[in-house]
């Protein structure tokens, strides 16, 4: 219940503000941590094509960190909350 409460205290948040929600940006930065397992089996050039799409993905998510730390902690703690679901989900799935 905490973890509901807590992603709608976040959207609510970031409703005003343009560009990406924390949630939005620490959503991108879990895919990003998951794709670089499969990056490991491209050949060098598609790993540096790679690399350079999740860039500018994630190019306003780092504009905003860079402005507003505060920001960078809520990219945090989403990021954990992601993590955790996925854990729980694996974790039921195993019983």
């Amino acid at each position: 219940m905490k973890k509901i409460l807590f992603i709608t205290t976040l959207f609510l948040l970031s409703c005003g503000n343009s560009g990406p929600s924390a949630c939005d940006c620490a959503e991108m930065a879990k895919e990003r941590i998951e794709g670089k397992m499969e990056s490991l089996t491209k050949t060098n050039e598609e790993q540096i094509k790679i690399a350079t799409n999740w860039e500018e993905k994630l190019k306003p998510c780092e504009q905003i960190i860079n402005e507003n730390k505060e920001f960078e902690k809520e990219v945090q703690d989403c990021l954990i909350m992601l993590f955790d679901a996925d854990n729980e989900k694996e974790l039921e799935e195993n019983k």
